[in-house]
């Protein structure tokens, strides 16, 4: 019998990429039996699976480890008996999830409403103003790096683009985890801050955050969909 003992936080570190692909198995069935029409457009295109919001994975995930906390932020639990819960949790899973195309799955993510949580703002996939023509004055690199696949911006935005396609909205834990662990890049939490601004001599204007969902800002989207192929994610 496996058991758990330790933060919230350490079990989705730990335990979430595991809980994240047997989710993602549990959805594929049903986002197969679309044949590829997604649900909100009508169209034809290769599905992805979205949480329908309230129901995101780590919404799940607390609310069963809630009845597990000991005191003094930790949990102990079994971890069979919580990982059959997190996924039962999960069902009906036509009600837990949309099976969408890439636009519509980005447009439904962009309409989530921003929520306090624990002392934070929640998710929040939507800038909350479009900004002027002075900013993304870096835009222009996206371009070379989409050729420069073992350049870390390359690498940093590819694994955004693997983990959107698997689970639609990238945490940043999860993000820095893939970068530092599956891809071995150094330095992860540096390169991503030079990747918010366009000041000094960073590398420019590409994601914005809520401290726990990563996006892209809509300008950066645009040109990584005009030059962007996700490239093969080797590691250096």
């Amino acid at each position: 019998m496996a058991k758990f003992v330790g933060t919230t936080q350490e079990f989705h570190h730990f335990i979430g990429p595991r809980i994240r692909n047997l989710v993602n198995l549990a959805a594929a069935s049903h986002r197969k039996r679309r044949a590829g029409i997604c649900e909100d457009c009508g169209e034809k295109a290769e599905l992805q699976s979205a949480h329908v919001h309230g129901r995101g994975r780590r919404t799940i995930i607390e609310a069963v480890l809630d009845q597990y906390k000991t005191g003094e932020n930790l949990l102990s639990c079994d971890l069979e008996q919580v990982e059959k819960q997190i996924l039962d949790g999960h069902l009906p899973i036509e009600e837990t999830f949309k099976f969408l195309c890439h636009p519509c799955h980005v447009a439904y993510d962009a309409s989530q409403p921003r929520v306090k949580k624990k002392g934070h703002v929640g998710i929040k996939t939507k800038p909350e103003k479009s900004l002027g023509n002075d900013e993304f004055r870096k835009l222009g690199r996206i371009r070379l790096w989409a050729v420069r696949p073992q350049n870390a911006c390359s690498q940093i935005l590819s694994a955004f683009f693997v983990l959107e396609k698997q689970d639609g909205a990238v945490t940043l834990s999860t993000l820095r985890d893939y970068c530092t662990n599956t891809l071995k890049l150094n330095g992860f939490d540096g390169k991503y801050a030079s990747m918010k601004t366009d000041a000094g001599n960073s590398y420019g204007k590409v994601f914005f955050d809520d401290g726990v969902v990563v996006n892209l800002w809509p300008e950066v989207r645009r040109e990584t969909d005009l030059y962007f192929n996700t490239p093969s994610l080797t590691g250096n």
